[in-house]
């Protein structure tokens, strides 16, 4: 009984830390044109919030493996839960260098987090990798949707920009406790010292794996930051496109929770690649021809959440699955957001561009058309990659 209690605080523990996990970024979209007028920035200044989350995400790959091979996994979430908290304090405090000095601290915890949490579900539950890695990814999405349904109506209650910030980020504080309760013996631990390699020689093989990570990242920003924009410049009103937006992400559970458990069962698990990549072409394929028809805006939300449930659970079960051993998997999940969040970075960046030089959304939405059918030729590729090892197991 004991046992079982300690694991249900522990799924719950990866719960409210995946639950933090992307609320901070998601929020700020939306909260751009409010923060810009506030501190006087410009559109590049305020834009450019979203895009050092990525790039602290990149940066601390490394640095989130070193950790995880010195620091307790407890401990360490711990610090990053709380430096998430006191970042957001920093950014809705001191104006706008308090907003970039904060943001770069919680672009620092969270991106620590993104490379332990993987490795914690790995070693913790090695035989329900594929479960535990939906439910976390699952959470993630939830944490999105969580950000964009509430972060407009609490500035509204709350009055202020900062205070919507200030309360989405008590979502630190149940994790916080959570992780308090948990009884020390209850969690990995291992004897054996693991040594951090993630050098090319050792690494290559991994790298389109890095490459289908960065595409799910690129196309999850691009998809946040443009989607919003591109369904009011078909006739929607903003509160239209943010409910479509929230129902993106709602439409996405399914397929994410149940993607790593498929996966986890498969020996072709490049399928979800082709899966995923089909819907998501279908649904952008739809956007560019819906002009102002409602219904094939719906449908093609409906479409494009499916395939992004799957496009965003997909890489995150081949880190769970990737790897011989412990210090292996911690290498393979340092290397790949590291090479992943430079590519996604670019995302939001290249959609503004192609806007800016077409004054349409049609080059931007076939921009991301390639990118879908660039996540199929790496899904299969990085899918046939961990099948091999799993074979030789």
């Amino acid at each position: 009984m004991k046992t079982k209690k300690n694991k249900i605080l522990i799924s719950l523990a990866v719960f409210c830390t995946a639950l933090l996990s992307r609320a901070p970024i998601s929020s700020i979209g939306q909260l751009v044109p409010y923060i810009q007028k506030d501190l006087a920035l410009s559109a590049a200044a305020a834009g450019s919030v979203t895009t050092i989350i990525s790039i602290m995400y990149a940066l601390m790959s490394p640095v989130g493996g070193y950790l995880t091979a010195k620091v307790n996994a407890r401990k360490l979430i711990y610090f990053c839960l709380s430096l998430t908290f006191a970042g957001t304090l920093i950014r809705t405090s001191l104006g706008s260098f308090g907003l970039f000095t904060g943001t770069i601290l919680v672009g620092a915890a969270l991106g620590i987090i993104n490379v332990q949490l993987p490795i914690f579900i790995r070693n913790q539950f090695p035989h329900r990798v594929g479960l535990y890695m939906g439910m976390y990814t699952t959470t993630m999405t939830l944490s999105t949707g969580i950000a964009f349904a509430s972060v407009l109506p609490l500035m509204g209650l709350s009055g202020s920009w900062q205070n919507s910030l200030r309360i989405l980020s008590l979502l630190a504080v149940p994790a916080l406790l959570v992780w308090l309760f948990i009884p020390a013996s209850s969690l990995y631990t291992s004897e054996a010292r693991v040594k951090l390699d993630i050098s090319w020689s050792k690494m290559r093989a991994y790298f389109p794996l890095g490459i289908l990570y960065g595409l799910q990242g690129l196309i999850y920003f691009s998809l946040t930051a443009w989607m919003p924009s591109i369904l009011m410049s078909q006739g929607r009103s903003g509160a239209e496109s943010a409910f479509m937006m929230v129902l993106l992400q709602i439409i996405s559970l399914p397929t994410n929770f149940t993607c790593g458990s498929i996966m986890q069962r498969s020996s072709r698990k490049w399928l979800m690649a082709l899966l995923a990549s089909g819907l998501f072409l279908s649904g952008l394929f739809l956007i560019i021809f819906a002009q102002e028809k409602m219904a094939l805006q719906v449908m093609a939300i409906i479409l494009l959440g499916l395939g992004n449930g799957i496009m965003f659970a997909m890489p995150f079960a081949l880190l769970g699955f990737s790897g011989k051993d412990r210090e292996e998997n911690m290498n393979i999940a340092t290397f790949v957001p590291l090479v992943g969040y430079m590519l996604a970075a670019i995302g939001p960046i290249a959609l503004g561009y192609l806007y800016d030089l077409t004054q349409g959304w049609t080059a931007p939405i076939i921009f991301m058309m390639f990118c879908a059918l660039a996540y199929f030729i790496f899904g299969k590729k990085a899918g046939d990659r961990v099948d091999a090892e799993l074979k030789k197991a």
